[in-house]
């Protein structure tokens, strides 16, 4: 992802988390920017877990360090429903 396709909000945001190069996101960094910029609660736990299971976003391993990136990450997230669970539109009846 070059740097004229980041649009200055979410360079800022990249800033905020830490990120300084939109190509290379450790776990943590992945799971940070998941969370708070795409509002995907995922823990870096889970990354790891979906690793191992070959679910979730792309990622490139090198040596033994994963590494992800924006675009990756983005692409993903395009095709995650997130459910938020209402009480007030729960179907079940108090006793």
């Amino acid at each position: 992802m070059e740097d004229a396709k980041i649009s200055p909000q979410l360079k800022k945001s990249l800033q905020e988390l830490g990120i300084v190069n939109p190509e290379v996101l450790t776990t943590k960094q992945a799971s940070s920017y998941l969370t708070q910029v795409k509002n995907i609660p995922t823990a870096t736990k889970t990354l790891e877990v979906w690793r191992f299971l070959s679910k979730g976003p792309a990622y490139k391993k090198i040596s033994r360090r994963c590494y992800y990136t924006v675009a990756w990450l983005d692409q993903w997230a395009r095709g995650v429903e997130v459910k938020i669970f209402d009480p007030t539109q729960n179907s079940r009846r108090a006793a």
